[in-house]
């Protein structure tokens, strides 16, 4: 497997790559554009493994975005932060083990144990010195499932068939050693996006709170809440833990070695 290249910061951030060719082999960080659309958020009654909460509803996103190909990488936190928060970093976790600057990393895993607080801390950074015209954030609840989802409804992308999983996903039945792997290391949704099942859980920006069985336009989440949203699945979860629908909340300043992030920007 090829060594991600790890996205530059001009200052502290710079262009992330070019276009991804979708195939089972890691890939440069890029952003991949995301057309606005209108899409069927949650899960319907009968699909294995779902939950409640997933009260099926139309939404429509007004605006393209774009979403960054794959989780941010501990290297990507590094060249940000100037520390490294994850539990995977040592030369047992990976191949291509560093030392820079003092701070141990496997610069092609996600970074994880790392806050939605910690999250936000990172974004203001990037925003402060990106001077590129672009806003970077963490995507919406509805962003993230529509990019997951990218034109399917059914409980992954590919399909409905949970032993294809491993084709797209690090998960319980392919993680022999209980720790993250390198982003991209498998195949890509049809929008090009790796780990949206599995690897790594995700941070959205929501606060969590049920969906209604109403239309919505854009949706930003509640205003206030007690609990912050992630969505993917992870390293060592079940099939039904990974669907495009699943979704999970937990205390903003929560930190754990299954849970990081990936970026969405705008102009």
């Amino acid at each position: 497997m090829k060594s991600i290249h790890r996205f530059a910061f001009a200052g502290l951030l710079v262009a992330f790559g070019a276009a991804l060719t979708p195939k089972a082999t890691a890939a440069p960080p890029s952003f991949v554009r995301i057309p606005a659309g209108t899409f069927q958020m949650g899960s319907p009654v009968g699909e294995i493994g779902r939950d409640i909460t997933e009260t099926q509803h139309s939404v429509t996103l007004t605006r393209d975005f774009e979403m960054q190909n794959l989780p941010v990488t501990q290297q990507q936190w590094v060249d940000v932060m100037g520390t490294n928060p994850s539990a995977f970093q040592s030369p047992r976790s990976c191949t291509d083990y560093r030392v820079v600057n003092g701070v141990s990393l496997c610069p092609n895993h996600p970074v994880e144990q790392v806050s939605w607080n910690d999250v936000a801390a990172f974004v203001k950074k990037v925003n402060a010195t990106a001077n590129d015209g672009y806003t970077y954030r963490l995507p919406t609840e509805a962003e993230w499932e529509y990019a997951a989802r990218a034109g399917t409804q059914t409980a992954y992308s590919f399909g409905n068939d949970e032993s294809q999983l491993g084709q797209y996903a690090w998960w319980g039945a392919n993680t022999y050693v209980l720790e993250t792997h390198d982003v991209g290391g498998k195949a890509p949704n049809p929008y090009g996006l790796y780990d949206m099942h599995g690897n790594i859980w995700q941070w959205v920006g929501d606060w969590y709170g049920a969906y209604g069985s109403a239309g919505a336009v854009d949706p930003q989440g509640p205003n206030r809440g007690w609990a912050r949203v992630f969505r993917g699945g992870f390293w060592f979860a079940d099939g039904p833990h990974c669907r495009a629908a699943g979704r999970y909340s937990v205390d903003a300043a929560y930190k754990g070695p299954s849970l990081g992030f990936r970026l969405v920007r705008t102009k």
